[in-house]
């Protein structure tokens, strides 16, 4: 008895390491209002998926074929990704999570499905956990849903969580089709946020977890009481199912009590020609306990790391938008903007996988001083603006609205000097060039460098741009040894040059005339590359030479100023 006991406990252990969870079944079921076979199969089918509610849950596609249906005209975009999914061919057709795998999972016709497929499938754990919360907004226009995926051993997979809102029963008066059904169950409504769901870490260990948030402006929908969600994730290769859940007006249960994550930054360009940032960074409360503080960290590529402390109530699941100081770098071709939070509450964060996010800043691209737009417009001409402004954002160059649908044209823009430029397109009915309105696109260029080209945005679309001081007389350029970034300079640049040898160094500045306006040694530097800054915050703006003097080799190169 006593060897029993220990080999019971032995095992319990074995399963509490491997941290297996008990497996919670999702049937999809592709059906039709007018289908024969699909009247005299869903009774049966139903009642069984009804019995085993404990076990499992059912997501019901409406499509549109052999006859009409309304439920598929709601939402037939989404239906139709899933049909194409599994291969459906005919109708009633039914999955038992995914397609099979090692004999577990089942495909076919709703009335094959029995008790015992339902007990071997149920019994087979799974390495992850679903859960999920809904709740409709006061104005009941709206479904809000929150799904939690928590990996509960090690996992690895091509994997996509999905959220899906369904409509639980809808019930008619009189039979919507031709095959005299008048109760439906579980149909879906909308697939959050488009039918390819949301994908997941490829690699999990145990502990992880993702928090996604759907919401869903209603369509039609019957009986707003009958709105939940079902949520799974299923491996898009293999196209089977590991785990899902059905959704209750419950608060989630996260897994930790004190968990920041930061979800995404804005207010910084992807695309830049000036030196500063005003990043607004949005985070969210993924723990239980409210946060009363927490510390804020940032730095552009290796440059200093700025702090902020921040107080205030952040409950449970809610964002705050913080916005953070001004921050100056020197640019490089590309910038890693990081961005972490630490110390919620004084204390440690118990999850610091997702306490940290990265935003690339590429350098703008260099044109000469002429760039040339073409523009393609569609059949909303007189939506379409767009203009060219300096760094002192006064417009240089406009265009538009215009009158011709689907006209090509092109237009140059002659830059008047030496600056950092935005070019920003607009579209005044919120639907950019393409596609709600024909097939309209831009570019803007410079040769053969393209600055920006695209069509599909919303209200407008912007992109920086840098014109550099022309080569004159006194001026060496065209060599890697001495480069300035950026030029034009707002405030500080990078200087970086390479010496063949060793040898004392002076960076010298003069005006345009001639005038020395400041003088640094750099002292002896041996062989290599070298990297300096240039403080350009007390000049006027302007173009100046800056000159450096290695002893053997002399190099200059013309750099403007701009406020």
């Amino acid at each position: 008895m006593k060897k029993l006991l220990l080999s019971s406990i032995f095992i319990l252990m074995i399963l509490i390491g491997f941290g297996q969870s008990q497996r919670f079944i999702v049937f999809e079921e592709f059906t039709n209002a007018c289908c024969g076979p699909c009247a005299s199969q869903n009774p049966g089918f139903d009642a069984l998926l009804n019995a085993n509610s404990t076990k499992c849950t059912s997501i019901k596609y409406h499509v549109n074929w052999p006859g009409p249906d309304p439920m598929n005209a709601q939402n037939a975009a989404d239906a139709a990704t899933r049909v194409s999914y599994y291969g459906v061919t005919g109708v009633p057709y039914a999955t038992m999570d995914g397609v099979p795998q090692t004999g577990t999972n089942y495909t076919g016709a709703p009335a094959n499905v029995t008790q015992g497929l339902i007990n071997t499938e149920y019994a087979v754990p799974s390495p992850i956990e679903v859960s999920l919360q809904h709740y409709v907004s006061a104005g009941l226009d709206s479904v809000y849903s929150n799904l939690l995926v928590k990996c509960t051993q090690n996992f690895t997979g091509n994997l996509v969580a999905h959220n899906v809102i369904i409509e639980k029963w809808i019930h008619f008066a009189s039979p919507p089709g031709t095959n005299g059904e008048k109760d439906f169950y579980n149909v879906m409504k909308k697939m959050l946020p488009t039918s390819a769901g949301t994908a997941i870490p490829s690699t999990m260990a145990a502990g992880d977890y993702v928090l996604i948030e759907g919401a869903w402006k209603f369509g039609t929908v019957y009986d707003v009481t009958q709105i939940a969600a079902v949520g799974f994730v299923q491996d898009k290769s293999t196209k089977t199912v590991f785990q899902s859940g059905l959704s209750s007006t419950s608060a989630l249960v996260l897994p930790y009590t004190t968990d920041l994550q930061v979800m995404s930054v804005s207010n910084v360009p992807s695309v830049t020609c000036k030196n500063k940032i005003t990043p607004t960074v949005d985070i969210r409360n993924n723990g239980n306990n409210p946060v009363t503080s927490m510390v804020i960290k940032y730095k552009v590529n290796d440059g200093s790391l700025a702090s902020v402390n921040w107080t205030g109530t952040l409950s449970s699941m809610k964002h705050v938008d913080v916005n953070l100081p001004e921050y100056s770098f020197g640019i490089e071709n590309q910038n890693t903007l990081t961005i972490y939070t630490t110390s919620p509450n004084n204390a440690t964060d118990q999850y610091p996988k997702n306490d940290t996010i990265h935003f690339i800043i590429k350098a703008a691209p260099i044109s000469t001083n002429t760039v040339t737009l073409t523009l393609h417009t569609d059949n909303a001409p007189q939506e379409t603006t767009w203009d060219v402004k300096n760094s002192l954002g006064t417009v240089i160059a406009s265009g538009g609205p215009y009158t011709q649908p689907n006209q090509f044209i092109t237009q140059n823009i002659t830059l008047p000097q030496a600056d950092c430029f935005t070019f920003t397109i607009y579209d005044s009915g919120n639907n950019g060039l393409c596609c709600a309105n024909g097939s309209g696109a831009y570019q803007i260029a410079s040769g053969s460098t393209v600055i920006k080209q695209g069509g599909t945005f919303g209200s407008s679309e912007s992109s920086e741009f840098w014109m550099e001081a022309p080569t004159g007389v006194g001026e060496v350029t065209g060599t890697p040894q001495f480069a300035v970034y950026p030029n034009p300079i707002d405030g500080s640049a990078k200087v970086s040059f390479y010496m063949n040898r060793s040898g004392n160094v002076t960076l010298n500045l003069y005006s345009t005339l001639g005038q020395l306006i400041s003088a640094r040694s750099l002292g002896n530097l041996p062989a290599g590359r070298h990297e300096t800054v240039l403080d350009a915050q007390t000049l006027n703006p302007g173009v100046y030479i800056l000159q450096l003097n290695s002893g053997t080799d002399i190099y200059s190169r013309k750099v403007s100023v701009i406020r």
